[in-house]
């Protein structure tokens, strides 16, 4: 499934930009349980709605990322969903 490989890539490369620009770094990613990008998922929401104190890096594109991911590994293709609004629009 490209896809998931596709979504897996960005994920990486999100997370990396992510942890590269913190000082608290997030634990490991485990790209196949749900479970963990969960978890992750909601980390980082925490430390973004704390970051008015703190100087975090932005997390949407990373948040937007594992989202992706954990509907993907639910095979669900929310890229395809929107291809498909798009064409009964």
């Amino acid at each position: 499934m490209d896809r998931i490989k596709e979504a897996q890539q960005h994920l990486k490369n999100e997370f990396k930009l992510y942890n590269d620009a913190t000082t608290n770094k997030l634990p490991k990613l485990d790209l196949e349980s749900p479970e963990k990008l969960e978890a992750l998922l909601e980390s980082v929401t925490r430390r973004e709605s704390l970051s008015h104190s703190k100087k975090l890096p932005p997390a949407t594109k990373l948040k937007s990322a594992l989202a992706d991911n954990l509907l993907l590994l639910d095979n669900f293709d929310i890229k395809k969903a929107k291809e498909a609004g798009r064409a009964e629009s």
